[in-house]
């Protein structure tokens, strides 16, 4: 009985280990978007955007808190050009452009770390 049971976990764990499947940070934490946004650096509290927006006031992550000045990193998936976050809502106040580094490229949001407040995509010449 206990050389069956060895066999099977044996087998488990290469049927675990064959599975494998590379996947970027963005997927991971569950964001396809075109635009993601994370609340830590760690990068397991995501929210996604498809669509402009002037107001993060009514965002949330997945962990269902407001995404509205907590996001500290930004990616831009390659479908889109670049995307500008502003610190405030209205698409007003200091300002950063994220390009389109794709979800594996996820960039920090400093200088505005927590200050974000609105974004708006942008297109490049």
């Amino acid at each position: 009985m206990k050389r069956l049971t060895r066999s099977l976990a044996a087998v488990a764990l290469v049927a675990g280990t064959a599975v494998v499947v590379n996947v970027t940070p963005a997927q991971a934490a569950g964001c396809t978007d075109a635009v993601c946004v994370y609340k830590h650096a760690s990068g397991d509290v995501v929210a996604g955007f498809t669509t402009a927006d002037n107001n993060f006031s009514n965002n949330t992550y997945t962990d269902g808190s407001s995404v509205n000045d907590s996001i500290t990193r930004v990616s831009v998936h390659q479908s889109r050009n670049a995307a500008m976050f502003y610190t405030d809502s209205y698409w007003r106040g200091h300002a950063r452009r994220f390009e389109n580094l794709g979800h594996s490229r996820i960039e920090s949001a400093q200088p505005y770390n927590d200050q974000y407040s609105s974004f708006r995509y942008v297109v490049l010449d």
